[in-house]
Order: C-alpha cells, then structure tokens, then sequence
C-alpha cells in the first residue's frame, strides 16, 4: 500500500506550507459544499418562476454570490478534477467520466493536511476510477483527504443511501442520502471544532434520477414554467415535466439541508471562522434547447452556483460580477486561508473580488467533449459520444465555442440575449468579434499547453501503488 494520505501531502513542496494569521489570529476552517448537475439559474434569488430555495437566499444575504461563474469542463469526473487541483482538463489528464485522478497532481486537500488541518471527504468523490460504488483506500487515491465517507460513483437516492465508512464497511442507511450526508459531516466539524478542519462534502443530487423524498416532491409538473429557450416538444412532454418537477424537489430538499450547514456553525460559533463555499460541478440542460444533462457549452450546462461565506472577512449581500471558473477555487480558497499555492496551478486567485479588492478577470477557458444530448436512461446515461473535443472562451458580454476541427459552432452576445437564442457565427457585423475572440482563446490555450485542436490524452484508468511512488517521488 502507497503511503498515508497525511505522508503524501508532506511531500507538497515548501511553497505550499504554512498558515498566515488572520484577524483572528487562528486558522480558518473551510466547508465546502458540492453538488452533482445544479444550474446557475435555479435559486429563487436568481429569478426562476418555480423553485423555493429560502436557505440559499440567506447564504447570499451573508456574503458573496458570484453571477458569473463557469464549469472548467461541465461534466463530473473532469469538473471535480479541476476543481480539487486548480488545473485544466487536458492537464491533469481527467477529459471524461470514469478514470483516475493521477498520482502525481497536487490537490488543495494535501495543502490543507500539510498545514496541520483535520481533512474529510463525505459523499461522490468520482475521480477513482470505473468502481461503483467503489471504496477509497487511504493513501495516495484520497488525494490529501485523511479520512474519507463517501463512495467513487453512483446516485442512490430517495432511500437506499450507501457509502463506505473510513475503515472500508459498506453502510446502506435507510434515510435520503444527502440528510445523511450532511449529518456525517456536522458530526465530522463538532469533533473538530477545536481543531482546524478542511470538509468536503459533496451531495448527489439534483442529478438524475430526478427523485425526492415524499416530504419534497411540492412541484405540481403541470404548473411549471420553462425557460425561453425550451421549444414546445419539450414543454409538452409529460416525462420531461415529470423531470423538471423531481429536479426542482431535489434543489429545495438540497436548500434545506443547506439550512442545517448554517444553524450548526452559527449555534456552535463556528460561523465567524469557516469559509462556507458552494457550487456545482456542472448544470443542467433540462429541455433547453431540446437538450438534456450536461457536457455542453450552452449556459444550463456550464454557468454554475458559486457562493462564499465568512462573516466579518466577506462581506454579506454581494453580487460578485467577476468571471470566475473551477481552476480558480483551489487558489481563492488557499488565499483567503492564509496559504500559499503549490507549483502548476494554472487558476487565478480571485479572493480580492469577495474581499472589496479589485480582481479583474478578463475571460473565462473551458474545454470538454460533445455528445448528442439527447436522454436515453434516465438513471445515467446522458447521451451518445460523437467524438469532437470543444473549447470555449467567454468573456463578461460574449461566448464564442469551437470544435476540434476549428469550426466556430456558436457566438452569442450574453449581455442581450442570456438564452443564448441567436446565434451569430456568420455574421457580417459580428465578424471582428468573432475573429478577435478566435484569436484570444488560441494566444490562452497556447500558453496553457492545451493541444487544441488535437485531442487531449486521457489520465489512466487505474494506477498501481508502485507507479503512484514513483510519481511522487
């Protein structure tokens, strides 16, 4: 067996150590919250006509939402990956579902275990391989997390809860899996309180399937409303109904047990001192478009939720403008705790935006692969694969995308048309922009090494704890 965890993360180079004082004079604590395919949109205080999300709201009356926030890859296994590292797809090798997180990348959790913090993971880590539900051993695969609840892949949910505890045993409680989830990481905090601790937890849903618990199924199908740019196939579709409604129930069953994240650090004085964060690892199409789930570069699948909360450091009820992606949470999160980032990041520290600095951010990069979109099981499979790598470059006004063979597939001017409804590649009064904008995001992707326009290579499905030493040596 490789190595501990806590004896991996020693090895983060120097750069990486040490806590900076804060106000305080103590370390801060981090909670990190993730969930699996929530869109950008579906909040009450993002205006959706439909969904009730009263704890979400309270989270943004106590510090920063930021409106412009992207997937760096929409899809689970890749977002997750960058989100952990602060490294793009074609870096760290994750480009789809389902293969192994290298041994040899550095992740913000090792940084956490080096400076002296308890480090925990609940839930879907789904960046160990194929393995569902799939145990992860201590060592190298946690990847700086030192004791682990949680499981590789796999939604079970109303009931039928399982994870695997930190020693290995599969518990299947008979309760809605994020309730559960949720309590295991306040018992994690309340046994760390006095103790610097870095909790990730991560829920499964609003991911399909599209099921709640009796208690959260109060969206009457029939009464829904669809955005824009659903067309009437959709709208007419009892099934698709039938999902919008699940969906929705899970976000508002999803908001309450934000609500109980909340109560427990404010009753066990805790809140002044814990880095609340939130977001998603992709969104949801639901219909727009006449497309379903993820992996497209269209607004419901990559613009994500992003919130932060530290009372005292951040201020409440912000509404950050600032372009921010998932390669930038490594290196925010890192400043705002007083550590320094290892070598390779490729994010940008965004924390002066939250903390009344100016943190310009010029573009946003994202890359991933197309599939057809269409639902074929609603139980997982999201569509068929047809092979084209993409890239995307937005900026505060405008989204240009392009496939591997350097087609310009979509522009569209974000300020004026959200929905994303025209499409303007091809046309006469936008063909400076489109061309500026071509150009800017090949001048980033060659400073980033992305081999764009030829395929990324993909990470391993499996490493071997000897090839695991040896990438770390």
């Amino acid at each position: 067996m490789a190595a501990s965890a806590s004896a991996a993360a020693s090895r983060v180079p120097a750069a990486g150590l040490g806590i900076s004082p804060g106000p305080t004079q103590k370390p801060t604590n981090v909670l990190f919250v993730l969930a699996d395919q929530w869109r950008f949109s579906a909040f009450s205080h993002a205006g959706d006509p439909v969904v009730n999300t009263p704890h979400f709201d309270q989270l943004c009356e106590r510090g920063a939402r930021f409106t412009h926030a992207y997937a760096a890859n929409p899809v689970c296994t890749p977002n997750r990956s960058c989100i952990f590292t602060g490294r793009y797809s074609h870096q760290h090798g994750m480009i789809f579902n389902n293969i192994t997180l290298p041994p040899s990348e550095r992740t913000i959790a090792e940084v956490f275990a080096s400076a002296g913090y308890a480090t925990h993971y609940v839930g879907k880590f789904h960046i160990d391989g194929a393995a569902m539900p799939g145990f992860v051993p201590p060592g190298w695969r946690r990847h700086g997390f030192q004791t682990f609840e949680g499981f590789n892949r796999g939604h079970w949910y109303p009931t039928g809860a399982q994870y695997f505890d930190n020693e290995g045993h599969l518990i299947k409680p008979n309760v809605y899996q994020p309730t559960h989830q949720t309590d295991l990481a306040i018992d994690f905090m309340k046994r760390n309180r006095n103790h610097p601790f870095f909790c990730f937890l991560s829920w499964g849903p609003p991911h399909q399937p599209y099921r709640t618990t009796k208690e959260w199924s109060i969206y009457d199908p029939a009464k829904l409303e669809f955005r824009p740019n659903v067309p009437a196939e959709v709208r007419n579709d009892p099934k698709a109904r039938k999902w919008m409604a699940g969906y929705y129930g899970s976000c508002s069953a999803l908001d309450h047990e934000m609500g109980r994240l909340i109560r427990f650090l404010d009753e066990n004085d805790l809140a002044d001192n814990t880095l609340l964060v939130f977001t998603s690892d992709h969104g949801d199409m639901l219909g727009s478009h006449g497309l379903f789930y993820k992996e497209k570069p269209e607004e419901e699948s990559m613009h994500i939720p992003l919130y932060m909360s530290l009372p005292g450091r951040i201020r409440g009820r912000q509404s950050v403008e600032t372009l921010a992606s998932s390669v930038d949470l490594t290196p925010t999160i890192l400043e705002l705790c007083g550590l320094r980032p290892y070598a390779g990041i490729a994010g940008r520290d965004i924390s002066g935006a939250v903390l009344g600095r100016n943190s310009k951010v010029d573009f946003i990069y994202a890359q991933g692969a197309m599939t057809d979109g269409k639902p074929r099981d609603i139980d997982g499979s999201w569509g068929v694969m047809d092979g084209k790598e993409w890239r995307a470059f937005v900026t505060s006004t405008h989204k240009i995308v392009q496939t591997i063979d350097l087609k310009t597939v979509a522009l569209f001017d974000l300020e004026n048309d959200p929905y994303e409804m025209k499409n303007l590649v091809g046309e006469r009064s936008t063909a400076a922009l489109e061309k500026d904008l071509r150009a800017r995001m090949h001048r980033w992707g060659r400073e980033i090494n992305d081999p764009f326009p030829h395929l990324s290579k993909p990470a391993k499905p499996f490493y071997t704890d000897q090839e695991a030493t040896a990438a770390r040596a």
